[in-house]
């Protein structure tokens, strides 16, 4: 059997929010068993708009590994944990979606999964089997690689350094 892993992008654009998280969950659930580490940021300001079990997560990340002088702060961060422990993995997993940052590391510190920007950006690391799972639960135009994904969105900075290359004719 093939454990080769590719990076994916999952596009999460146009769901709505209910849709969304559902959607980074499953596709967080189906790599949980690879994650060895994970951290994240809490942007606690925004817990008003967060359901009950997400700030409860949070809530318990903060107790666990937050700096208690600042709590409750408006915007904690928890440093690179092990998510040896289910519950704390759980937790990780619940606030991701509403993080501006939140990373999951396997071993030796290999990439399971990042998401930024209240996973407005999503990348993640499946087997051919996960990725098939994956395009189950959000369809495959929503499962682009990373390399395909970069090539037809090019950066500011790559389209500088495409304009800068020579002309043929």
């Amino acid at each position: 059997m093939d454990h080769a892993r590719a990076a994916y992008v999952i596009g999460l654009d146009g769901l709505d929010e209910g849709r969304a998280v559902a959607a980074c969950r499953s596709a967080l659930e189906m790599v949980a068993p690879e994650m060895r580490h994970a951290e994240t940021d809490i942007p606690w300001e925004s817990r008003d708009t967060w359901p009950a079990e997400v700030v409860d997560s949070a809530s318990r990340l903060v107790d666990r590994f937050g700096n208690k002088s600042k709590w409750p702060d408006r915007y904690m961060q928890t440093g690179v944990r092990s998510v040896a422990d289910a519950q704390v993995r759980s937790d990780f997993m619940a606030v991701a979606p509403y993080a501006f940052d939140a990373a999951f590391w396997g071993c030796d510190y290999r990439e399971v999964a990042q998401l930024n920007d209240e996973a407005m950006s999503f990348v993640i690391w499946l087997t051919e089997p996960q990725r098939e799972a994956l395009v189950g639960v959000v369809g495959a135009q929503r499962v682009t690689l990373r390399g395909e994904w970069n090539r037809s969105h090019p950066s500011r900075w790559r389209r500088w350094l495409h304009g800068l290359a020579p002309r043929s004719g």
